[in-house]
């Protein structure tokens, strides 16, 4: 029995979120989890394991997320309604001047209910035509459990777009620490809001204003004393000091069924296998 699951842990190639979801360990350890990511706005290598640049002739277009070996996690309105034909999958750089492990897709999911006007429902699937090895720099992000803003610690955001400091370097990840913000707040920046979005606003000293507006890529926040992140959103759009996202939260249902369809299923998992315990009891009990 502990071979059987030893063996399940090493294999880091499944199609279904494993539990090391979240984690970043070259860059982070018990002692570090939940801190300042470094210093400056540079991402350094493994701290955002999960994050991909979606390529299109060669160039970037869009940020996005590994959320499974075989699934992409991104915004709808990076896209047409088709693929496009020389599309690829950058995964475990920071650095887009450096040659980085490319994947092709096999299909793009845009929400049906999409509307490229209001980004109501700017929300995207990509099923890679291969799984993506995992490793270090290559890791899934978790998917949140809960919708509380509350629960989530410590966000940030990262994106390919140039910064003041590093105009002439825009193929750098870069960084923001930003907190989530009340839709109240929101709808007084953005009165047009729609239903699913949230906002986000960068913290006051700590990267702010640095990163430009990076479509599809993720909203990364830390819970509690663990040491896994969870993507709460989906950039899509704002400015330097807000950002609006598509709350994933809202969207795992649509994850879990799209992805069921195309016979390569995506299950949420929760912080722990514990948590899942906790939660199906309660709903026992109920």
């Amino acid at each position: 029995m502990l071979l059987l699951a030893l063996s399940c842990l090493a294999s880091l190639t499944s199609s279904v979120q494993a539990d090391f979801c979240g984690l970043r360990p070259s860059y982070e350890s018990f002692q570090t989890t939940g801190k300042r990511l470094g210093a400056g706005t540079r991402a350094r290598p493994g701290e955002f394991p999960w994050h991909v640049s979606i390529r299109s002739q060669g160039k970037h277009i869009c940020g996005g997320t590994i959320i499974s070996a075989l699934w992409i996690l991104t915004a709808a309105h990076c896209f047409t309604e088709e693929l496009p034909s020389d599309l690829t999958v950058a995964v475990g750089g920071v650095d887009l001047s450096l040659p980085l492990e490319e994947h092709n897709p096999d299909s793009l999911i845009l929400h049906e209910e999409f509307n490229s006007t209001s980004l109501q429902n700017d929300i995207a699937l990509i099923l890679l035509s291969h799984p993506i090895e995992f490793s270090k720099e290559k890791i899934p992000v978790c998917l949140p459990f809960v919708c509380d803003m509350d629960t989530w610690q410590h966000c940030w955001a990262a994106d390919w777009a140039s910064t003041s400091a590093d105009a002439a370097v825009p193929h750098m990840l870069q960084k923001t620490r930003v907190k989530l913000i009340s839709r109240e707040q929101c709808l007084e920046q953005i009165p047009q809001l729609v239903e699913s979005v949230m906002c986000a606003e960068a913290v006051q000293g700590e990267g702010e204003g640095g990163c430009q507006v990076d479509s599809g890529g993720p909203l990364v926040c830390s819970y509690w004393n663990t040491m896994k992140w969870f993507q709460v959103g989906i950039v899509t759009g704002g400015r330097p000091k807000h950002r609006i996202l598509t709350s994933v939260y809202t969207y795992q249902d649509w994850i879990e069924k799209e992805t069921a369809i195309r016979g390569k299923p995506f299950f949420t998992e929760g912080v722990d296998n514990g948590a899942h315990l906790r939660i199906a009891r309660s709903k026992d009990v109920t």
